[in-house]
């Protein structure tokens, strides 16, 4: 009787759970296929099974766009003219700068969120090269708290 209940359960859970959520189908940059509940962020991704919810029409609607953007991006480089044209000082200059402005934000947004980090976990475990775990002392732990209030401040 037990293991009937028990049966039953899990399978009223698992047809709920697969009721709820989508099935999506994508393949990354190694041409692997996988299948997933959760498609993966800026990839164009087949949907097997569309789940009813608002968050998937939003998903929906940014597929759309990105699909969109992918067209429009390699119709612009079919009009293009096949001999590459010699870009200016100043074009070079302000890719330059704005190269330099992004890799600057991205640092910025990592020290944050490694500053997050430290502060909201006190006990850090991590691996070392051998592949062994061990705990951050609490002198490692705060000398890293002002490399990256440094860092914020360096790039923010």
């Amino acid at each position: 009787m037990r293991i009937l209940f028990a049966t039953l359960i899990l399978g009223l859970g698992l047809a709920a759970s697969t009721h709820a959520d989508g099935i999506y189908r994508w393949v990354d940059e190694n041409g692997v296929v996988h299948f997933g509940s959760q498609p993966p962020k800026a990839k164009q991704v087949e949907v097997i099974k569309e789940p009813k919810s608002a968050r998937y029409k939003q998903w929906q609607q940014a597929q759309d766009a990105l699909v969109e953007q992918k067209q429009v991006s390699t119709d612009s480089q079919v009009e293009k003219a096949p001999a590459p044209a010699a870009k200016s000082e100043e074009q070079q200059q302000s890719e330059q700068n704005r190269a330099e402005l992004a890799a600057q934000a991205q640092r910025c947004a990592s020290a944050q969120q490694r500053l997050q980090e430290l502060h909201s976990h006190p006990r850090i475990r991590e691996v070392d090269a051998n592949g062994n775990y061990r705990m951050l002392p609490e002198e490692e732990r705060q000398q890293r708290i002002q490399q990256a209030k440094q860092v914020i401040q360096d790039n923010c």
